[in-house]
């Protein structure tokens, strides 16, 4: 299997679960801030016109494409790999770990049901991983410092972001160099409660990855027009 595919220019990684927690395991073990973004379609449509959501998605030192559509798109990917995106094995392995090395998590996501869905989550399902804080978007009147403050206050082994794009990928590229933790890892939206799919859910991300289609070659037209 490709271990990168490239799209409009933008460069994904195309591991397998086992593969991409080797390699984030690795990294994590000089104790420095290092970053996961999982990489949905809409994030993808967004990097078209929105220059910082593309330079978040360069910036992370690891992608984890979060949906097939994309490996669609692009005519990539083996059977495992699909299957390991459609159920999000990559989180759930990630968070076992976390889960079994105690390490310590603040949740931030745009409002005050989602981010106490997610930790209701996370506490049923990794109840050994500690959540030092949680915040949202929505409670932070006048910018974000107050609440990068609060991280850093607490030091947390990990950052899981369940922001929208594009809010996401802008907190991260604003705040990137303030941070004090060891690991963002930024899921997006996405209901990960939720292991598969219902059909008007199947119908939206037909039509999304059609949509991705019509961005490639829009790019691929651009680029030849170029040269």
């Amino acid at each position: 299997m490709i271990k990168t595919i490239d799209f409009a220019g933008i460069e994904l990684d195309n591991y397998t679960v086992r593969e991409m927690i080797m390699n984030v395991e690795k990294d994590m073990s000089d104790h420095g801030f290092h970053t996961i973004e999982e990489v949905n379609m809409d994030t993808l449509m967004l990097a078209e016109t929105d220059e910082l959501v593309r330079k978040a998605i360069g910036f992370a030192e690891h992608t984890v494409i979060a949906e097939n559509g994309i490996l669609e798109a692009v005519g990539a990917g083996s059977y495992q790999h699909r299957h390991e995106i459609e159920h999000h094995d990559f989180f759930f392995e990630l968070m076992k770990r976390v889960e079994r090395n105690h390490q310590t998590v603040f949740v931030i996501g745009d409002t005050t049901e989602h981010v106490e869905k997610t930790c209701a989550f996370l506490s049923e399902h990794f109840g050994k991983c500690e959540i030092l804080g949680a915040e949202a978007f929505e409670n932070c009147q006048g910018g974000t410092d107050a609440m990068v403050n609060e991280i850093n206050a607490l030091t947390p082994d990990m950052i899981l972001s369940v922001l929208p794009s594009p809010d996401q990928e802008h907190f991260l590229m604003e705040n990137c160099e303030k941070l004090s933790a060891g690991l963002w890892y930024g899921i997006g939206s996405w209901d990960f409660t939720k292991r598969r799919q219902g059909l008007l859910g199947n119908i939206r991300n037909l039509i999304r990855t059609h949509k991705l289609e019509r961005q490639l070659i829009h790019y691929h037209g651009k680029q030849e027009s170029i040269s």
